[in-house]
Parts: C-alpha cells; sequence; structure tokens
C-alpha cells in the first residue's frame, strides 16, 4: 500500500511517520521548506519522553512529485484543505484512490467533494495528540488509549479500507470503521471548542486549562453549549456526557499544546471558522443558544486582526 500524507504537520507526521514501518511506501508533503529539509536530512525525528525514533520517508514539497497514492491523507488545517486537495490532485489522486480527512472541524467533507466522488472519501477523526517541537521532529503527547475512527462517505465498507484500517492497527494508531463517526466528530469538536480557543487566549497547555477554576467554568460552558446543538441535531450526547468526554480526553494527553495556541502566537490564521463559528451556524439554524461559544469564536477573530497591532515590551 502506499500512502501520501497531505500536510504533514504534527498530526500528518504522526500518521505518515507510525505507518511508515507497516506499509510498502509513506510519502509525506509539505508546503515548509525547513521540515523537507530537516526529514531528507536527518529523518522524521518522533519522540516520546526518552523514547525516540528516526523515520526515513519520502518527503516533498512539490505535487508533481507525489506519486500516485492507494490513500490519501489530507491532515491540513481547515483554511488549506481546498490547496491541499488541488496540489494532490496534480498526480497523487488517481480514480482509485482513497481520500482520508482526519482533519479538526466541521466542512472538509464538503471540500473534498469539489474534487472526487463521495465513493472515494473516508472521513472521520482521530483523538490522538502529537506536537511539533522543530521542523522534522514530532513529540507524541497521547499516553492513554484514544482511537481513530473512519466511515466511508458512501456507506460502502471496500477491501481498501480495510486494508488500511489494519496498517493502522499494526501501527497503534487504534483505528476503527464505525458507522458512529458523525457523533463521535462532534466529541471532538467539544474539546475543540473549548480547550483549543481556551488554550490559545490564556497561551496555557490542556491540563494548566482544566486545573485552573475560572477557565475551567468557561470550558464547560463551551461543552454544554456544544452538545447542546449536537442534541439537537439528533445525537445522544447530553452536557454531563460531554464534560465528562472531554476531561477523559484531557487526562489522556498531560501537557498537550493545542494547534491553535501556535496558530496564534506564529500570527497564523486559525482554525475557528470550522469550529466555534460552525457549532454558532448550527445552533442559529436549530434555534439553540451559543453565547459563550461565540463570544469566544469573535475572542479569536479579534487576535487575528490584531496580530500587528500586539504591544511588546
Amino acid at each position: 500500500m502506499r500512502v501520501a500524507i497531505i500536510g504533514a504537520g504534527a498530526m500528518g507526521s504522526l500518521f505518515g511517520g507510525s505507518l511508515a514501518a507497516v506499509v510498502d511506501e509513506v510519502c509525506l508533503y509539505s508546503h515548509n521548506r525547513e521540515y523537507v529539509t530537516a526529514v531528507e536530512e536527518h529523518g522524521l525525528i518522533m519522540t516520546r519522553g526518552d523514547y525516540k525514533r528516526v523515520v526515513r520517508a519520502k518527503v516533498t514539497s512539490q505535487p508533481a512529485e507525489i506519486e500516485p497514492a492507494d490513500v490519501a491523507i489530507i491532515y491540513v488545517k481547515h483554511t488549506g484543505t481546498r490547496q491541499a486537495m488541488a496540489d494532490a490532485m496534480v498526480r497523487c489522486v488517481t480514480p482509485e484512490t482513497l481520500v482520508v480527512t482526519l482533519q479538526n472541524g466541521l466542512g472538509n467533507v464538503e471540500i473534498i467533494q469539489e474534487f472526487v466522488p463521495d465513493k472515494q472519501i473516508i472521513y472521520g477523526l482521530s483523538t490522538l495528540t502529537s506536537d511539533v517541537k522543530a521542523p522534522g521532529h514530532i513529540e507524541m503527547t497521547t499516553l492513554g488509549r484514544v482511537g481513530t475512527y473512519m466511515w466511508p462517505l458512501d456507506g460502502v465498507v471496500g477491501p481498501r479500507l480495510e486494508e488500511l484500517v489494519e496498517c493502522m492497527n499494526r501501527a497503534d494508531l487504534n483505528a476503527e470503521i464505525s458507522a458512529e463517526v458523525q457523533e463521535r466528530i462532534w466529541k471532538k469538536i467539544l474539546v475543540n471548542a473549548s480547550e483549543n480557543t481556551l488554550c490559545a487566549i490564556l497561551r496555557v497547555n490542556v491540563t494548566d486549562l482544566i486545573d485552573t477554576r475560572p477557565a475551567y467554568e468557561i470550558a464547560r460552558s463551551i461543552i454544554y453549549e456544544v452538545s447542546d446543538v449536537a442534541r439537537a441535531k439528533g445525537m445522544n450526547i447530553s452536557r454531563e456526557a460531554a464534560l465528562r468526554h472531554v476531561l477523559e480526553v484531557s487526562r489522556a494527553v498531560p501537557g498537550h499544546v493545542p494547534s491553535m495556541v501556535f496558530d496564534v502566537t506564529k500570527k497564523k490564521a486559525t482554525e475557528i471558522g470550522c469550529i466555534n463559528e460552525a457549532v454558532v451556524r448550527e445552533g442559529e439554524r436549530l434555534g439553540v443558544p451559543t453565547p459563550v461559544t461565540k463570544l469566544i469564536a469573535e475572542l479569536i477573530r479579534a487576535f487575528e486582526a490584531n496580530y500587528e497591532n500586539v504591544i511588546s515590551h
């Protein structure tokens, strides 16, 4: 099996580096020239505390250099999905390629549908975590056993998806074909909408966030609002179960720093549009109020609008 990772950031590198040991070929694709140079010269460095592994894999920043793949995993931020698909369509994605999105938030599938038919699209999520330590070096931050869940958009489970799941499990990516993936996506949005945003605003990791009472209370309000929207969409996610889920995920990734923190500190566009703002839009459509979720989205937008006006001392 040939696998292409379109967007080799923290999570793309985690999946690509893990799969490299169990598939025929992995190609890591990134626009980041520092990353490409580092992996070419030193390999992809994957660490967890004192554990260290160096993975040798093909890496490129040129779309034409990505060989036709059996599976293309899209792991860019939501704002880069359309460009990532355009790049993948140059050579990597053929009519036989499975296109897998495990990205955060809502709306990525709809963009991918602009490029390939539903029968080629696999959507889902992973609750594994990884942080970028330096170009070409990731720290794997998941301690508990959390999973990766996928489902074919057309509902037809084929042999290639089954083979991919088998490979992912051999690589300890804890994969499962799950018809309940939509509910699981909303459970991840519970985490993203509360922790990614508040960690970015407060510049803290997830452990410090939930261990600080005022921050925890704000997070809880967001979690409750997101669960209200999910229930209005027909999902069985109570407020209590939602809060319990977020806390369980947080304890499984102690010290994890969400990617939105790095977006804000590096003055980059965030994924707020496909997370909190998407929840607010669904809430408005369904008549479910989401005032705290909306306020936090507006604060992130205010950060983005003032990147060049930040006062330095």
